[in-house]
């Protein structure tokens, strides 16, 4: 889906970029080789602007221009980054559990860390034990990954984790896939729980039916009285959310791939009916 995207270019709408798919141009690659499809869709000029900016989205991708992305790729559209960008093992999986709802006032508890092959982590504040991680081990933790996916991360997780790490001048510097809106737009309902039932993703154990109170009243009580099978099942939970996302976005991207690009995509042998075509590229 990423080379097959032009939405990061503002010279080419929505209905545009189905029409381009409609007649044929599937890539970046087709549409240097088709100049004349993309021009009977966009007029010469935004043709000539759209072949400058695959240029260089090409040249960035090309070196794993992570910033490149993060500034100029429409954040909506960041779902199309989940294949074709990078790895399995440099996508990070972020989830927090907090005291509270608000950043600055309420803390958070846990940071939750996973890449795509299953790898989880978790940074606990206050007295992590044996197999867990000091909570600022965090910023260091996630050097290196390239995406960072959350679920409601944009107006949950992120602010808080800037939050807390303010001190530090922390930031985000790569692309962040918040999947809860791909997923509400493919039709699933309720939280992320609910969401992953309605995809065949069923936890099991003592976190099954576990949500986001149940994780405060977790942490009161490893706080205040040190049970440790609160803090296990705490950090548990923390971590399930983040290896959980790998095949909740897998298949929520499937969904939305099908329903905006699939259904609009439309194969044309151009050598067949036209010959091979000059590029100005």
């Amino acid at each position: 889906m990423l080379t097959a995207s032009f939405c990061f270019s503002k010279h080419v709408t929505d209905d545009q970029e189905r029409a381009l798919w409609g007649r044929g141009i599937l890539s970046w690659a087709l549409a240097r080789q088709h100049l004349d499809e993309v021009t009977a869709v966009l007029g010469q000029s935004r043709a000539g602007k759209l072949a400058e900016s695959i240029v260089e989205a090409e040249a960035a991708i090309a070196k794993g221009d992570s910033a490149w992305l993060k500034t100029v790729w429409p954040v909506k559209e960041t779902w199309r980054l989940w294949e074709g960008w990078v790895k399995p093992e440099q996508i990070a999986f972020v989830d927090i559990e907090t005291t509270g709802l608000t950043p600055g006032l309420d803390q958070i508890t846990v940071i939750g860390l996973a890449d795509g092959l299953g790898n989880a982590r978790a940074f606990v504040a206050g007295r992590p034990q044996p197999g867990d991680e000091p909570l600022d081990r965090f910023r260091e933790a996630i050097k290196g990954f390239k995406l960072v996916v959350t679920y409601n991360g944009d107006n949950f997780d992120q602010p808080f984790i800037e939050k807390h790490f303010k001190d530090q001048a922390f930031r985000f510097e790569v692309p962040t896939l918040d999947i809860m809106w791909s997923a509400r737009a493919v039709g699933l309902t309720g939280g992320l729980k609910d969401m992953e039932k309605q995809l065949g993703i069923i936890r099991g154990g003592d976190i099954a039916g576990m949500r986001g109170q149940d994780a405060i009243r977790d942490w009161g009580l490893w706080r205040s009285a040190g049970d440790l099978a609160a803090y296990k099942r705490l950090t548990t939970y923390c971590k399930t959310d983040c290896i959980n996302l790998f095949d909740f976005a897998t298949q929520v991207y499937r969904r939305r791939w099908q329903a905006l690009y699939a259904s609009q995509a439309r194969t044309v042998d151009f050598s067949r009916l036209k010959g091979e075509q000059l590029t100005i590229f």
